[in-house]
């Protein structure tokens, strides 16, 4: 056997806290040489030392994890080592998938040296179970601790986030405390009075880009934090945005509050978060220095009430919901299309037009608008243009001759399966008259060799016929599904919110051709 072995050692958040200079049991360092010198000593040969490091044990998406699974499934590995079963889940759910489910599937070999644990010896899987749960159990009460930990320390004010808002620094002396950002704090204090003064976000927006003041995120990046932002590579996400504008007019955090708690994850285990209810937020008033004081805040705060339900964007004036809401994107530089509004006697119309451009000059060549009629009647015509091809009576025979074919499989399918049956009775029947010396073993041989190669040329073929059923069966309900959609909507003359989020991924729209006043539209659809 080849004994080719990964190693894996982890250090989470958790056991951080408990490491001291007299206390190196759990470090990265002593794991790796305990496990190495266990190597030499059972003569095992290391294919690969993996280490994820301030990651959980619960934590489903470690890099060095994931990768040793698949050297794992690929069978490049027969053994995996760790100095204990929690280094390589505290989750119960993980170790029963792999430990006990697709290491035997891939013949891999758990071991674990201080508790024990090994897949090879006969009676260790109920040890190995109860040191599942006994991890889970310590898991599920370290994030009941930290949680309550964190709620008392943002009762009491205490900021508990590793960055500091927009306008402020993190004290040197109290990472739990907001000193003030001067050059940032500055451009917050200008937001609040060109809005006061009647200036939209996306004015607001565009004024700071013109003066070339960097957005919130490329601060960061430039004070040397260590800060990424996710969109970094979208040429607008450099840019000041309205979104940035709407988000910094209603933060607390300005007046001199610490405001925490607007959301949380579901559990320890499911790292999804949801929103909590303004009711529930953690406030604290009055734990630093405002930016903002209470005259502009709460001029600001009249105004953004004011206006709130004017929003062109989403609804229409008959409050009809914007069908191409959130679906229309540019080409060019891949960010959303902002629609806007102009009044021209007694009607209104309506068009989009790259968030990019209205917001900054100079980033994005698609500076042309297009008018949302004109959109919405091109996505009609492809929609039937859709239905009109499918419903043909070329595509309907189509259809046909692959029912037809489904239908004639299955009959062949079934008659060999007949077939296998018939020449596996004949042969045992052929060993029965071997036995009652019918036959002699030169006849037995001859006669049944012919029988082995007969069921093996029927469940060649029987292969080829599932594989066939099973591409024309999920063609079928491909099929299926995309009739009952098209035919739903087959001779709609509107669009409407519902049909356009049923059909379509999203609409990406090119710059304008300076020559043919042509541009490239592109409809991704759902189906």
């Amino acid at each position: 056997m080849r004994n080719l072995t990964d190693i894996y050692v982890r250090l989470s958040d958790e056991d951080r806290d408990k490491r001291c200079a007299a206390d190196e049991s759990e470090s990265i360092q002593n794991q790796k040489s305990m496990l190495i010198n266990y190597c030499i000593e059972q003569g095992w040969q290391i294919n690969n030392i993996y280490c994820d490091e301030d990651y959980s044990g619960a934590d489903r998406e470690r890099p060095a994890f994931n990768q040793m699974l698949k050297d794992c499934e690929e069978g490049k590995v027969d053994i995996v080592l760790c100095k204990t079963q929690s280094r390589f889940s505290r989750d119960m759910e993980i170790v029963e998938k792999y430990i006990h489910g697709k290491f035997l599937e891939w013949n891999v070999r758990f071991v674990s040296i201080v508790d024990h644990a090994d897949t090879s010896v006969a009676g260790n899987k109920k040890a190995r179970q109860i040191n599942g749960l006994i991890n889970e159990w310590y898991l599920e009460d370290l994030s009941d601790n930290i949680r309550r930990t964190l709620k008392h320390k943002k009762l009491k004010g205490e900021y508990c986030c590793p960055y500091a808002p927009y306008g402020y620094k993190l004290n040197p002396d109290d990472k739990h405390k907001f000193i003030i950002d001067p050059p940032a704090a500055e451009v917050v204090k200008s937001i609040f009075e060109m809005y006061k003064q009647g200036m939209g976000y996306m004015r607001i927006a565009k004024t700071l880009n013109e003066q070339q003041i960097p957005p919130p995120a490329v601060y960061k990046e430039m004070q040397g934090l260590n800060y990424r932002n996710p969109n970094a590579e979208n040429a607008s996400s450099r840019q000041w945005r309205d979104s940035s504008i709407y988000y910094i007019l209603r933060q607390e955090v300005y007046t001199g509050a610490v405001v925490q708690g607007k959301s949380k994850n579901l559990s320890y285990k499911n790292k999804k978060r949801v929103k909590l209810p303004k009711s529930e937020w953690i406030v604290v008033p009055d734990m630093h220095e405002p930016i903002i004081d209470k005259d502009l805040w709460n001029a600001v705060q009249n105004l953004l009430k004011s206006r709130q339900g004017n929003d062109k964007q989403f609804k229409t004036e008959s409050n009809e919901i914007n069908p191409l809401r959130g679906i229309v994107n540019c080409s060019e530089c891949g960010s959303g299309m902002w629609r806007m509004s102009y009044q021209s006697g007694k009607n209104r119309y309506k068009y989009y037009r790259c968030r990019t451009v209205k917001n900054s000059e100079g980033i994005c060549e698609n500076i042309n608008s297009i008018r949302q009629i004109d959109l919405e009647d091109l996505i009609l015509k492809e929609l039937h243009k859709l239905s009109d091809t499918y419903f043909d009576e070329t595509q309907i025979s189509l259809q046909t001759k692959q029912n037809n074919r489904l239908l004639a499989i299955e009959e062949e399918r079934k008659q060999l399966e007949k077939k296998i049956a018939k020449v596996q009775n004949n042969s045992v029947q052929l060993y029965k008259d071997k036995l009652n010396g019918l036959i002699n073993d030169e006849q037995f041989k001859l006669l049944n060799d012919n029988f082995n190669k007969e069921i093996s040329q029927c469940n060649e073929r029987l292969e080829l016929i599932r594989k066939e059923i099973e591409n024309l069966t999920s063609e079928k309900q491909t099929d299926l599904s995309r009739e009952a959609i098209l035919a739903k909507y087959k001779n709609t003359e509107k669009l409407t919110f519902e049909l356009v989020h049923e059909l379509i991924e999203g609409v990406h729209v090119g710059k304008l051709d300076p020559e043919t006043y042509e541009r490239e539209i592109e409809i991704h659809w759902k189906f």
